[in-house]
């Protein structure tokens, strides 16, 4: 058995196990310290840093009391919008009762776990318990004198939502920042066989993985998969080795390893409390596509669910569409009018720029943007020269943009008038960005599969970091984006795309 250093970010001051198979070991419970040459005796490493569950507890902790103040203020200023009165002593003691019972409902769907959760994961599932918690609260006053009317519900469920919804982005990006800069990280032992470790080792040392691989453990090893090993003594080593690195989550990356070991390594995780995680090669697949069905009798098979638009799916996104479209039309009116104006009025030529799009299908049409370039005619010869035909072509200082067309990028303020397009039917609110038919045919091999579905104002990648992602990280974001479409995700997209704007990464 190996237990060997991870390839970038591995701990270089915690002592690793010796190469028990080249030593002839049998027993695991004592090791050779290789510094001071000391016994092991199986306690633990003082030397490993604080805990990433402790701190993901308290971060828990904190979301608990962040949703019960959520509640309350829910409550409140519904009752003060709907009644404009002082909550009297019955609805207070509704509001307590509540305050109660509310975090038991997000708790049952395993939102005080942010390691367990994408944050996309997160956000169908924190609607879901304000949904399931409003309905909670409801039977809860059945037994009061509290008086409830329809306007006072809805009016709480849409001010929940938003408290909740915006209360548990903040902490998301609070987690977020502290993985990024390597403060929140798992301890981590890959098992596995030598070939399949090193895809999984990679991807856990990344920087912002959220992990710490501490080291790998050889699943072919004698030591561990020999028949003379009894399943009594395979748990112990197991548990000696996770005793000494003190990991807090266990990936198996085989599919070499036996039903033996398996049950072995879920065995010792579970008496060391630790998680254990199954590493596949399903990459770009959400979890909710994904359930654990029973094989025979002792196996476990995953289930991809079929990705795809059905026909009532489509007339739900397309109905989603025209409303939304058309709300936004009518809220961002002004904010047309004065670009229009700008744009008219600071450079000549025309308003409106219209270029050949490719959208679902391989089918072109006419895409409407705010022009934000100096004419055709006024292009110096550097200009001229620059191959628009390259995937994803963008300059971050590009030399023909206005001086209003820059602040119009600046703000993505350009692209509205592809509202209108929405409402036509040629692009949908979120979908694939439309790439010129200029670039789609001059890369039609890379850039035909993104064609499945009607193109979109806003996406995947677009909230990932817009341009300043590489075009091969666009067309992976795109393809995910069509594996994995729902409403939900057409739902978190728009919204981070609010936050998007505002925070202008990428826009240029």
């Amino acid at each position: 058995m190996n237990l060997g250093e991870a390839p970038s970010r591995a701990r270089r001051d915690v002592v690793m196990v010796p190469d028990l198979e080249e030593r002839g070991a049998i027993d695991l419970t004592t090791f050779i310290d290789g510094a001071g040459g000391q016994t092991f005796d199986g306690a633990t490493d003082p030397n490993v840093r604080v805990s990433a569950l402790r701190r993901y507890r308290q971060i828990g902790a904190v979301l608990i009391v962040l949703d019960v103040l959520c509640l309350m203020l829910a409550l409140l200023a519904a009752h003060a919008l709907r009644f404009q009165l002082v909550p009297d002593g019955d609805y207070m003691v509704v509001i307590a009762v509540a305050g109660i019972l509310w975090p038991g409902v997000f708790h049952a769907l395993g939102l005080y776990a942010p390691q367990r959760l994408t944050g996309f994961e997160e956000f169908p599932r924190t609607i879901a318990a304000v949904g399931i918690g409003i309905i909670v609260l409801i039977l809860v006053t059945f037994w009061s004198d509290v008086y409830l009317s329809r306007s006072w519900m809805a009016m709480t469920l849409v001010f929940a939502l938003t408290f909740e919804l915006t209360a548990r982005m903040v902490v998301r990006t609070y987690v977020s920042r502290l993985e990024n800069r390597d403060r929140l990280m798992l301890r981590t032992i890959v098992i596995g066989s030598k070939e399949q470790v090193d895809e999984p080792m990679q991807l856990l040392g990344r920087p912002g993985s959220g992990f710490l691989p501490l080291g790998w453990i050889d699943a072919t090893s004698p030591v561990l998969a020999s028949t003379d090993v009894s399943p009594t003594e395979r748990v112990d080593r197991l548990r000696l080795v996770f005793r000494h690195y003190r990991p807090e989550c266990i990936y198996m990356a085989s599919t070499t390893i036996g039903r033996k070991l398996t049950f072995a390594v879920m065995q010792a995780a579970r008496q060391e409390g630790l998680v254990v995680r199954i590493y596949t090669h399903l990459s770009g697949v959400l979890s909710s596509r994904l359930t654990a069905q029973p094989l025979s009798k002792e196996g476990v098979a995953l289930t991809v669910k079929p990705a795809g638009l059905s026909t009532p799916q489509r007339a739900i996104k397309r109905g989603i569409d025209v409303v939304l479209a058309t709300v936004g039309v009518i809220v961002v009116s002004p904010i047309l009018l004065l670009a229009t104006i700008a744009v008219g009025v600071t450079s000549g030529g025309p308003v409106l720029f219209r270029q050949q799009r490719v959208t679902e299908g391989a089918r072109t049409f006419v895409m409407y943007k705010f022009r934000t370039m100096t004419p055709a005619g006024k292009l110096d010869a550097d200009s001229r020269d620059l191959d628009t035909s390259v995937p994803f072509f963008k300059l971050k200082a590009d030399p023909r943009l206005t001086r209003v067309g820059k602040a119009l990028r600046r703000w993505s303020i350009d692209e509205l008038p592809q509202l209108f397009n929405v409402l036509i039917g040629d692009m949908s609110l979120v979908g694939p960005r439309p790439l010129p038919a200029q670039q789609v045919s001059a890369n039609i091999e890379l850039l035909g599969p993104r064609h499945e579905v009607r193109s979109g104002i806003t996406g995947w990648w677009q909230i990932q970091g817009r341009s300043d992602l590489d075009h091969e990280e666009a067309i992976r974001m795109d393809h995910f984006y069509i594996e994995n479409w729902s409403p939900a995700l057409d739902a978190y997209i728009l919204l981070r795309t609010i936050g998007a704007l505002f925070t202008r990464k990428g826009a240029y």
